[in-house]
């Protein structure tokens, strides 16, 4: 049996070496060596590349034609759909949401730095912020937030 060992490390510290306890598979669908893998492998990384009825029905292995016809029954499902598409839409507001509050850190974290030598004006032109959202990020600073 052929396999390659990957170990996980941390680029500063070489010899620190990642122990999570997970394995991690790496499958090739181009892969050019048939005999080293089973026949259900072989046509699971086909229905990989191309999940068709027709590609299912060549395979043989009835594990794979079940998980296509699961496949086809989550597709079809209009309840999987709406869920599906709520949980994209989530995932994009979160993201946005930590997108604007990394840009809100930025600016008071550039107001605090620019405090010493700008007046309020200039660091709202600068930041392109009003001068109301530089005095806030003052205020927060004076009460310790």
């Amino acid at each position: 049996m052929n396999y390659i060992v990957i170990r996980l490390r941390c680029e500063e510290v070489p010899e620190l070496k990642l122990d999570d306890g997970a394995t991690r598979i790496f499958l090739n669908t181009k892969g050019k060596h048939p005999e080293l893998v089973s026949q259900e492998l072989i046509e699971l990384l086909k229905y990989m590349e191309r999940s068709t009825d027709e590609v299912s029905r060549e395979c043989k292995s009835k594990r794979i034609q079940e998980m296509h016809r699961r496949v086809c029954q989550i597709k079809a499902s209009e309840k999987a759909e709406v869920k599906y598409m709520q949980t994209w839409e989530e995932k994009i507001l979160i993201k946005q949401e930590g997108i604007a509050e990394g840009r809100l850190e930025e600016k008071k974290e550039l107001t605090r730095k620019l405090a010493n030598k700008f007046s309020i004006e200039q660091i709202a032109e600068m930041l392109e912020i009003d001068i109301s959202e530089v005095e806030n990020i003052f205020k927060e600073s004076q009460n310790g937030k």
